[in-house]
């Protein structure tokens, strides 16, 4: 009963991230969560964590502690609430990890991504045809989601919607788009899931949403570059196979959808390109992140290697009167605001992920893997330009790949380490 209560608290992640209406319910499923997590350790002095990771996450929060500490000393006006994304919610992540220690839980949770996934691409339909006025309103819409969560655009050649699910197809189209790669077996329900999102990213109008579905193809072939030769060139015959269906897919979406508005190729063409014209004055968006760089790469140079600590904004160029400190160009906020020392730490935490899992793959745990990492490195390069990362409910893109890496270690498939228990306040090894 629990674990559907976690599928109940990752679909909501997923399809309503950022929803104000249903903050509250998040926070009392992750405070179930861990309130029974801190029982079976109570009760059984046991959770699945292996060393590795606890260590690692725990230094990093403590990193982030201190650049929030460094932000309070400094006056900066978001340092309480970075604290919370940066130190307190990956603690919370970390104490759930240890319950996820059975197969069927990863079954079910890239389950609930698949079904995420789909019903983000339904509902992103329907918005669209009750934008038009084809279809009546959503029932329910208005009381979950308030009118400026809700918006959409349509102009010459391209649309633009907005709705809270489009933030989570940076990782979730991916992701689907390689368990359809990867699967041998039960690919019904990733393509139909595929079929249903890609109308919707189209619509979306994002220029980093469309950029990583095209690098969907790129992004797999690269992380799957790690697994056995045979089962290499199977992928990657299965690769080509999906990728043409997918652009046939898309090709076709395009006259579909442009039945219905005056969406174009030319248009979406036009529309992409524009957010690489940075010099153009006419393009808000493109001149915004260009005033964002060259107001935080002069404040980088005046506090070049420990920054100017979390929660730290230039008022010479804000984007959002709360939240001063947040930036669209969130990897050059972090510098700004971390440093080269912050900034490379977090690095050396990412990293060590990829180093993990490319030894995940290498010992035939791709099918598991694979997709996740595909996924995270999708938002990691969306993240570049919109702070997908910096909520509560945008870390999981971080801990869902560690959550299996995490119990790929603990079960001692990891050929270079025994496997761990973590048992009252020391480390004790124990047996697969």
């Amino acid at each position: 009963m629990l674990r559907y209560l976690g599928y109940i608290l990752f679909f909501l992640m997923l399809a309503f991230p950022m929803a104000l209406t249903l903050l509250y319910v998040k926070a009392a499923l992750f405070g179930i969560l861990l309130l029974f997590t801190f029982v079976r350790f109570a009760s059984t002095r046991e959770l699945a964590l292996h060393p590795r990771v606890l260590f690692a996450t725990i230094a990093l929060c403590a990193v982030s502690l201190g650049f929030c500490i460094e932000g309070m000393l400094r006056g900066t006006p978001g340092a309480g609430q970075c604290a919370q994304v940066y130190v307190f919610w990956p603690l919370v992540y970390l104490s759930l990890l240890g319950i996820i220690d059975r197969e069927e839980i990863f079954s079910g949770l890239e389950k609930t991504a698949i079904c995420s996934t789909a019903f983000i691409g339904i509902f992103g339909l329907l918005f669209f045809l009750s934008a038009l006025r084809m279809f009546p309103t959503i029932p329910f819409v208005e009381k979950l989601l308030p009118n400026d969560e809700l918006s959409s655009g349509f102009y010459s050649g391209h649309v633009e919607l907005a709705f809270p699910g489009l933030n989570s197809l940076p990782f979730l189209v991916p992701f689907v788009f390689t368990v359809a790669v990867t699967r041998e077996r039960n690919r019904v329900w990733p393509w139909i899931a595929l079929v249903g999102s890609l109308p919707v990213v189209l619509l979306s109008g994002r220029r980093a949403l469309w950029l990583v579905t095209l690098l969907s193809l790129i992004l797999v072939h690269g992380i799957t570059w790690f697994q056995p030769r045979a089962l290499r060139r199977r992928t990657t015959a299965r690769l080509l196979r999906t990728a043409l269906a997918v652009g046939l897919l898309a090709s076709a979406s395009i006259p579909f959808l442009g039945y219905f508005s005056d969406i174009s190729w030319e248009g979406v063409a036009d529309r992409f390109s524009a957010g690489f014209a940075f010099s153009d004055s006419t393009n808000v968006s493109a001149s915004a992140r260009s005033e964002q760089y060259e107001a935080l790469a002069d404040r980088i140079v005046e506090h070049p290697f420990f920054g100017a600590g979390f929660g730290a904004a230039d008022f010479h160029s804000v984007r959002s009167e709360v939240m001063p400190w947040a930036y669209e160009l969130y990897y050059i906020a972090l510098v700004f605001q971390t440093g080269i020392v912050g900034f490379g730490a977090y690095t050396a935490g990412m990293l060590w992920i990829y180093r993990t899992a490319s030894k995940m793959i290498r010992n035939g745990g791709g099918d598991k893997i694979v997709p996740a990492m595909v996924g995270m490195t999708a938002m990691l390069i969306a993240t570049a330009t919109n702070p997908y990362l910096v909520r509560f409910d945008g870390i999981w893109v971080i801990f869902f790949p560690l959550a299996i890496l995490n119990h790929w270690l603990v079960r001692g498939d990891d050929k270079l380490s025994a496997m761990f228990l973590l048992k009252g306040r020391s480390f004790i090894p124990g047996s697969a």
